[in-house]
């Protein structure tokens, strides 16, 4: 694909721009957005020149923690009921925040039962979302953290699933479009503090308060680092108590606010933002008894927009094992969060420039294990912190900032017993500006292997082939300049049904009842579709990862009737999922309508372009043509030289 129009006609205007500078402005008005480097377990990511966000692309504000409400004092919230909280505009959070960071503790609740944490939505009767933050026993007390998207009128709604129970929720930090906040950088779980260690030790005392050095020297976070994300586990209390965890100002005293409630001999860890002291330390409090401590970093926050801004989503589900086998003792699974997966059944709004997801984790053990979820490595190395440590029977859940490996991918591993995991996700990072896509046409001549580059940019696509049968002979420059961009790179191929027009309608297939002298024969198409996907799995075998696969659908190329067109575009789909690939569709609602009709593919990703009669929002969910998620929407820019085609991030 060429620009944000129909394929017969690209050319030629792409043709015009060069010769006559001559640009029209497809799409959308120009977007300035999503900016750079995150860290990938092995990889050093340049960061991109700096951009300001723009709508649905925010920054964080770490405040000392400060509590919002605490039901104790008043009313429990009974069974099905739900509570709004009004969080924009209270508080010191700004009338310009889109999300908040919440550590939420339920506690003296008379039945087991499930808290959900999520925007207040618009309709009042709204059902609530099948996802949960909270997994609470009657009679204990419990705490997550939990990162949620600001609903209708800056609220956030609280539903208690049985029995009643008292709530508290405390800030830790907000997020603000645009650049004032702080981005995220996410890494490989590593150990900061473990006081089992006779180095590290001995346990923290009754009432003690300790620092820990977060930032600067071995630590991995940078000296200009404004906050952390950590996790952090008590292993072994002898007492009912709780551990606060806070920025470290001299000679102040410990806020009134906790960050994990841990039961006597359990062991518990919970996920902390926390703001970091001037001196680059952070205090921990334990309030009584005696507990070992272990701290893990997940990533950390600098101000500005050189790392990740975050998109904070409505809640969504995307694995529950309940429907299928647990995790058996030192299994590992991988659970695509970035870009459409090779399997379908857990589609996901992340493109696949995300970095970083924000995940809620529930385990429900078999056994007394420890659960680690980590970037997806290139090898079978497992880091030494875990996020989830359920004793046997319980259903534990826990938030966990992880950032993304291989393929788009996380790994969840399982140390013992048999283990049901539940992953539901609430936003992601990705970087800050937007990125493009480029082809043949930026081939420095006809066949050559060199390619003119855009400058900058948080990502790219590249067309793997000029047409469904013949390569771009620059793709592997252009493939390479674009892996070196923060947000990494996809790939697109093009797709048409040309019938008897092409020697290729013929080619032996998965069906072998094709028609070869018929256009309109369905099962022709089929193979067709098919050997266009093998074509271009050919071309990639030699990359060292699998990128996301974008099939290009619109009008311009040969079609048939929508019948022989949706069995070639499916057939693809199938191959390229086969062979392990991520995969989505590059169309729009109107060139999707007239080449296949009503076909749905909800579980696709759409990365579409504004037409000249559309007027949706090409990111909002009204724009999709297959009925899968909106993640990424193309437009060009008026007067640019030469004209490239931008893409935005949705």
């Amino acid at each position: 694909m060429l620009g944000g129009g129909h394929a017969a006609d690209r050319t030629e205007r792409r043709e015009i721009a060069y010769v006559s500078g001559v640009r029209t402005l497809v799409g959308r008005s120009v977007l300035v957005l999503l900016l750079a480097g995150l860290a990938v377990p092995g990889v050093v990511v340049p960061a991109a020149q700096a951009a300001t966000p723009t709508a649905g692309q925010s920054t964080y504000v770490p405040v000392d923690p400060v509590r919002l409400f605490d039901t104790r004092g008043g009313q429990q919230l009974g069974q099905g009921g739900t509570m709004d909280v009004t969080i924009r505009g209270v508080d010191g959070v700004p009338d310009t925040a889109t999300a908040v960071i919440l550590n939420v503790t339920a506690t003296r609740g008379d039945a087991s039962t499930d808290i959900r944490v999520y925007p207040t939505p618009a309709d009042p009767a709204a059902p609530p979302p099948t996802v949960s933050n909270l997994n609470v026993v009657a009679l204990t007390t419990a705490a997550n953290l939990v990162t949620v998207k600001l609903g209708d009128a800056g609220r956030v709604r609280f539903r208690n699933g049985a029995g009643s129970i008292d709530l508290i929720a405390d800030l830790s930090g907000y997020f603000v479009d645009g650049p004032a906040g702080a981005s995220y950088t996410g890494a490989t779980p590593h150990r900061l503090l473990d006081t089992r260690l006779a180095s590290q030790g001995p346990a923290f005392g009754p009432g003690q308060v300790r620092t820990l050095a977060v930032r600067g020297g071995s630590t991995g976070v940078p000296a200009d680092a404004s906050a952390v994300a950590l996790n952090v586990t008590a292993v072994g209390p002898t007492r009912v108590t709780d551990l606060r965890v806070y920025p470290t100002h001299a000679g102040a005293s410990p806020p009134t606010v906790s960050n994990l409630n841990p039961a006597p001999g359990a062991i518990t860890a919970a996920a902390v933002i926390a703001a970091i002291g001037e001196d680059g330390t952070v205090s921990i409090r334990n309030a009584a008894g005696t507990v070992h401590v272990l701290v893990d970093v997940q990533g950390w926050y600098t101000a500005g927009t050189d790392a990740g801004v975050f998109h904070p989503l409505d809640p969504r589900r995307l694995l529950d094992t309940r429907s299928g086998p647990a995790l058996a003792p030192g299994e590992t699974r991988d659970l695509v969060v970035a870009g459409t997966g090779p399997v379908f059944d857990h589609p996901t709004p992340v493109p696949f420039s995300g970095r970083v997801v924000v995940l809620n984790v529930t385990a429900i053990a078999g056994s007394g294990t420890d659960v680690r979820v980590y970037p997806t490595p290139s090898d079978s190395s497992v880091p030494n912190a875990s996020n989830i440590n359920p004793s046997r029977g319980q259903t534990v859940p826990n938030t966990v900032l992880a950032t993304v490996g291989r393929n788009g991918a996380i790994r969840l591993r399982n140390n013992s017993g048999d283990t049901h995991l539940i992953v539901d996700l609430s936003g992601w990072y990705g970087p800050a500006g937007d990125g493009w896509d480029i082809s043949w046409p930026q081939c420095t001549a006809a066949g050559a292997t060199t390619s003119t580059h855009p400058d900058g940019g948080a990502f790219a696509v590249v067309g793997v082939t000029h047409s469904p049968f013949a390569a771009n002979t620059c793709f592997r420059d252009e493939y390479d300049w674009a892996s070196s961009l923060p947000g990494g790179t996809a790939v697109y191929i093009n797709a048409d049904a040309p019938g008897t027009a092409s020697a290729h309608w013929a080619d032996p297939g998965p069906r072998s009842n094709c028609i070869a002298t018929s256009s309109t024969d369905a099962n022709c198409g089929w193979n067709y579709g098919d050997n266009l996907a093998g074509y271009a799995i050919s071309q990639l075998a030699a990359l060292p990862d699998k990128p996301q696969v974008f099939v290009d659908v619109e009008n311009g190329p040969t079609w048939q009737t929508a019948g022989v067109n949706g069995n070639v575009v499916i057939a693809a789909i199938n191959r390229l999922r086969a062979a392990g690939y991520r995969v989505g569709i590059y169309s729009n609602a109107k060139d999707w309508s007239q080449i296949v009709g009503g076909l749905k593919l909800v579980n696709v990703q759409n990365w579409t372009f504004k037409h000249s009669t559309d007027t949706n929002d090409p990111c909002s969910p009204a724009a999709t043509f297959s009925g899968g998620d909106v993640v990424m929407t193309q437009y060009q820019v008026a007067g640019e030289s030469p004209v490239y085609d931008h893409d935005h991030a949705c």
